[in-house]
């Protein structure tokens, strides 16, 4: 996704204005002020705060795929990838997530008043459930992988969204090492990790 410099600057501001106080209670010049550019600059960019709101999910999307799906576990066989892998994710969580994840929290905010952006977070998921279901595939004897990776998805935001109630990462960290041991009983694979 190519962004220049000043829809660089509006989608930070965006995320940390929706992910801080939600889409309805954030207005453009808020966001405007935030990025430190003009409503016409705006206007110049994105047609509407819809606009810039799927385009940031898209952003939002990329980066996160690329912190979560790239790195060294991806050389590992893939018995060994999956734990591997929600290994990374517990090391980076809080990273990603410690603001809530937008994905999560325009979905919920959005579901019944706004069509593309639900549509667009639904898509978004979908697309996060298929890369999940590559990883967890070789788990899935008794389980489908499609339905390992929606049940990751689904114990991932319940975590966020319960350690940012309690602001207590560790619910996130203990979930992480919850899923991992479901992994290992289902693939009878001893974790020696």
């Amino acid at each position: 996704m190519n962004t220049t410099p000043t829809q660089e600057k509006l989608l930070n501001a965006a995320m940390a204005l929706m992910l801080g106080k939600g889409y309805q209670a954030t207005t453009v010049d808020e966001i405007c002020d935030q990025a430190g550019v003009s409503k016409g600059s705006f206007y110049h960019a994105y047609n509407s705060k819809e606009d810039l709101s799927l385009e940031l999910l898209d952003w939002y999307h990329t980066g996160g795929k690329k912190r979560i799906f790239d790195g060294p576990f991806n050389q590992l066989p893939p018995s060994e990838r999956m734990f591997a892998f929600v290994d990374r994710i517990k090391e980076v969580s809080q990273e990603l997530w410690g603001n809530g994840c937008l994905l999560g929290s325009l979905g919920l905010e959005m579901a019944n008043t706004h069509p593309k952006i639900r549509q667009r977070v639904a898509d978004l998921f979908n697309r996060l459930e298929e890369r999940l279901t590559v990883i967890f595939a070789p788990a899935a004897g008794g389980e489908s992988a499609r339905k390992l990776a929606e049940d990751f998805i689904v114990m991932m935001e319940g975590a966020i969204l319960l350690a940012r109630i309690n602001d207590d990462w560790s619910v996130v960290h203990r979930n992480f090492d919850n899923f991992k041991n479901r992994l290992e009983a289902i693939t009878h694979e001893p974790l020696n990790r």
